[in-house]
């Protein structure tokens, strides 16, 4: 009974061993494996054999080998075969388990492979669509700036195309006056001119007494005139002969000598001498020392009278007044006052000369010259140089007898008035 329970003891114990190592060979295979791929791997093998069906198999052997006497040794060993087989079969599945683990395994990183793949390229995708959109802010900032551009040349253009338009009406106008001189005399712009000139001369002639202008205007409107053969023309040219050759017998006035005469005669003003008094020569000469000190000592009595003599004479002045001068003592306002006078009138004759106004010339003279002969010393030199400067002014002839119109204005005026006014020159 005791060697029984031992061998059914063994037996147990192998079965168990067995069952020991198939769990352990199985649970080494799945170390291997990740988790996800191992609950897969798991969920999808077949199970075979229960573990405690087979306890409870092992234990109804062990339970009849007991029971049975007689055949125990062959029920031991049948057990043993039993055991063996299934821990082959264990190995077995242990085996297919791990092909299929491996297989999982392929296919995960097969799997995990294509995920990267597509990963990358999901991201090669978003940087290409982050270029993109920064290329289309720009060129939705390129295209704003582009139509404000598009905008301003069109303003442009509007005001060039307004230009234009206004530049062809102007073409247009000057081409209408081209045509309209097309068809004018082509003398007429010598003739406009020569015109002018003799309008010119008579001004000249008739109001500024000007007769070298007068006839150098109507010499130029002569030679103007020349080329054109018409009848009226010639007519003209006639009628300016007429006007040179009166103006050319007229005696001419140096006014422009006079003039700088009296300009002399203003400046002799400041230098007159008033009468009853000494002249500046003699005033100088009192300065003089009349006799020279000299070195010897013993004239020192002669030296020292000749010095209080010389300083006397230039401590004070004696003027001898003349007793029958016409005119009181004047004090130097009225001095200045009477020079300015004598200046003025020579002023307005001198603007009388250039006017050809005799009478008011002759009479502003007068005026002068007798001021001058009233309060200034006649024997001096500066006072006669004066009064005989104006009086030869007083007695010159100024007039220019000029005639009242120049026959070839009058005729001119009547030309232009029929031919060039009435077409619109």
């Amino acid at each position: 009974m005791v060697k029984e329970t031992i061998t059914t003891q063994s037996t147990s114990q192998k079965v168990e061993a067995a069952q020991a190592y198939a769990a352990q060979t199985a649970g080494e295979k799945q170390s291997y494996i990740q988790p996800g791929v191992a609950q897969t791997a798991q969920a999808m093998a077949p199970t075979y054999v229960d573990q405690a069906q087979l306890k409870e198999l092992e234990y109804r052997l062990s339970t009849k080998v007991a029971q049975g006497s007689g055949a125990k040794t062959g029920l031991l060993w049948f057990v043993t075969l039993i055991a063996l087989g299934a821990a082959g079969f264990a190995g077995y599945t242990a085996f297919q388990n791990q092909q299929k683990i491996m297989a999982y395994e392929n296919a995960y990183n097969s799997v995990k492979q294509q995920i990267s793949d597509a990963t990358f390229k999901v991201e090669q995708k978003a940087t290409l669509l982050e270029n993109a959109q920064t290329k289309n802010a720009a060129l939705e900032q390129t295209t704003s700036s582009l139509a404000q551009n598009y905008q301003t040349l069109g303003q442009s253009l509007n005001g060039l195309i307004a230009a234009q338009q206004q530049q062809a009406q102007s073409v247009n106008d000057l081409a209408s006056k081209v045509a309209a001189f097309e068809t004018r005399n082509p003398f007429d712009w010598q003739l406009a001119e020569s015109y002018f000139l003799v309008n010119n001369a008579s001004v000249k002639a008739v109001f500024d007494k000007d007769i070298k202008a007068a006839v150098w205007m109507l010499t130029q409107a002569d030679e103007l005139l020349k080329p054109i053969e018409e009848e009226k023309v010639v007519a003209l040219r006639e009628a300016i002969s007429k006007d040179i050759a009166a103006l050319n017998n007229i005696s001419l006035v140096d006014i422009r000598g006079l003039g700088m005469t009296l300009d002399r005669a203003y400046d002799n003003i400041d230098n007159l001498v008033l009468e009853g008094y000494s002249d500046p020569k003699v005033r100088a000469a009192a300065f003089e020392k009349t006799q020279e000190t000299t070195k010897d000592i013993s004239d020192w009595k002669a030296n020292l009278l000749n010095s209080a003599n010389d300083f006397a004479a230039r401590f004070v002045e004696v003027r001898r007044r003349n007793a029958e001068a016409a005119t009181e003592f004047l004090t130097p306002e009225q001095d200045l006052y009477l020079r300015e006078n004598i200046k003025t009138r020579i002023l307005l004759a001198k603007s009388d000369l250039s006017h050809g106004d005799k009478e008011a010339m002759q009479a502003n003279l007068a005026d002068a010259i007798k001021l001058v002969k009233a309060y200034f010393d006649p024997e001096s030199t500066v006072t006669q140089n004066t009064l005989k400067m104006l009086t030869s002014i007083e007695q010159s002839e100024i007039t220019i007898k000029t005639p009242e119109v120049l026959q070839s204005a009058t005729a001119f005026s009547e030309f232009a008035r029929q031919h060039l006014l009435g077409r619109g020159m």
